[in-house]
């Protein structure tokens, strides 16, 4: 029998590893250029409630944007009021939802498969490149899969004995609760077919009465109805408009994103390696009927299974399909293969096995480690915006020179100036453009690269000219002059000058 106290320090010593890992990949590097066109969407719109004081309907530009529930920008905006407004406090939020997440898993999974299984499937999911750079972007999917496992892990907990335990099951209302103002009725679908299926198929859970499903009901709706009311009547269009389009219409009949429908499979695999590798036992083990490793199977094994699987179906049946979604679905996988492994291992006694194992581990965090360290920062400077604005912010602000968009907005440049007064012109106003421009000498233009860029030079009169700016990408900024003014060529000198001496800028 293993010495109490040598377990102990086994279990502390495993639980610090885990927080470190967890720590150091989920809060590195956090001040990484926010990328087009989702973050700066979604880092600027709790700005502009901030700004505005509009804490019910958020508000995008000036007006309501009900795409989404407010709880990402509620809790953003808190970041900002504590923090500043800066990037890195934005991206604060899904990377402390991840970090959640994997304590959440560890100490779910101690209850109710084992340290050894809870160890290998929360390091699992810590060590998953798609869970890792998934799950740090300014979305809702990070938040909303904290909310996904929370609720299920506690309705889990709550089934699993002779009689339901209340407090748990009112507690997964209240975990599914926030999932409602994250991102809406999905949440209920998430949670409540897996505690059905597991109800069904395994004899051992406790059995829920229709009262039981009222009160869990009554529970989360009861603590959202005041958002949702509220935003009703503010605005009467919202039911339709979100219920409605944005979450039936979207799922059934998709207006955008439009993937195959084995669109995730490969990403969750792919996503998730070296560790899918063990589906491969894992499935072989699931199928045995007899034998001592089949008899020592974790109840909580069919429920991570069923969890997961789920996850995948229910977003691979969905029309509109974008990469984040599948986020709910990791967690569930990796505790199930932390179960499997961890029953292997404790069973079969191969400690060279288990040892094989850590060391693979241990190489994917540093693969992870070094790839948000050397790779990360490059690959949002191609979708970021931020190394061309961040050297004319000041200038931008004091001179208040006027700002304008074409074809198309960029949140990027509100939320790096600090500004809300940018005029944005669509391809069929580039006429209205031209003629703004001839009336606003000195504006700062922001011009879609490539064709757009080479119509709108054609489209520019001879008395005008426009100056390039900085570093140049897929928008190029400049200034709009007189032709030969010596006063705009000393300003444009300026700018450059300054965005010149911002290339050092590491993003």
């Amino acid at each position: 029998m293993d010495d109490p106290c040598c377990r102990s320090s086994q279990v502390c010593l495993e639980t610090v590893t885990l927080i470190a890992v967890a720590t150091l990949l989920f809060f590195a590097r956090l001040g990484c250029a926010l990328q087009e066109p989702e973050e700066p969407r979604y880092a600027e719109i709790p700005r502009q409630m901030l700004d505005s004081g509009s804490f019910i309907v958020p508000t995008y530009h000036g007006l309501a944007y009900y795409d989404k529930p407010p709880l990402l920008y509620w809790i953003v905006m808190g970041c900002y009021a504590v923090l500043g407004v800066h990037d890195w406090a934005a991206r604060l939020v899904p990377s402390g939802a991840c970090f959640l997440t994997v304590i959440l898993c560890y100490f779910w999974g101690r209850t109710v498969a084992g340290q050894r299984a809870a160890f290998a499937g929360a390091m699992m999911l810590c060590l998953s490149a798609r869970f890792v750079y998934l799950g740090r972007l300014l979305t809702m999917n990070s938040l909303l899969c904290l909310c996904v496992a929370a609720a299920l892990a506690a309705a889990h907990t709550a089934l699993g004995g002779p009689s339901l335990r209340r407090r748990w099951w009112l507690f997964s209302a209240g975990a599914c609760a926030l999932g409602l103002l994250t991102k809406g009725p999905v949440v209920l679908f998430l949670v409540g077919v897996p505690v059905l299926a597991y109800q069904a198929l395994d004899a051992r859970a406790a059995r829920l009465r229709l009262l039981d499903w009222v009160a869990y009901l009554a529970v989360a709706v009861g603590i959202v109805s005041p958002w949702y009311l509220s935003l009703a009547l503010a605005e009467p269009d919202f039911l339709r408009y979100f219920f409605w389009k944005h979450n039936l219409v979207r799922y059934l009949s998709p207006f955008d994103h439009i993937k195959p429908v084995w669109f995730y499979l490969p990403q969750l695999l792919l996503g998730m390696l070296p560790w899918s590798l063990l589906l491969i036992p894992l499935a072989r083990f699931l199928a045995r009927r007899n034998g001592p490793e089949a008899a020592h199977r974790p109840a909580a094994l069919g429920f991570f299974m069923l969890a997961s699987l789920w996850c995948l179906l229910f977003y691979s049946l969905s029309g509109s399909k974008r990469a984040g979604y599948i986020l709910p679905a990791m967690p569930f996988l990796a505790l199930a293969l932390g179960s499997y492994l961890g029953m292997a291992v404790e069973h079969r006694q191969r400690r060279p096995g288990e040892l094989s194992w850590a060391w693979c581990g241990a190489a994917t965090f540093l693969a992870l480690f070094a790839a948000l360290h050397l790779m990360l920062p490059g690959y949002a400077r191609r979708f970021s915006m931020r190394g061309q604005l961040r050297p004319i912010a000041d200038i931008s602000r004091r001179l208040q020179m006027p700002v304008v968009c074409y074809p198309r907005r960029w949140d990027s440049i509100s939320f790096y100036l600090g500004r809300d007064d940018m005029r944005i012109y669509s391809q069929n106003q580039k006429a209205q453009l031209i003629a703004d421009l001839k009336e606003n000498l000195g504006t700062l233009a922001f011009i879609k690269s490539g064709r757009f860029l080479d119509e709108f030079l054609q489209a520019l009169p001879e008395s005008l000219e426009f100056v390039p700016l900085g570093r140049q990408g897929q928008v190029t900024m400049g200034w709009v002059q007189v032709r030969r003014d010596i006063w705009g060529n000393v300003l444009a000198v300026q700018l450059r000058t300054k965005c010149s001496a911002a290339q050092s800028d590491r993003l």
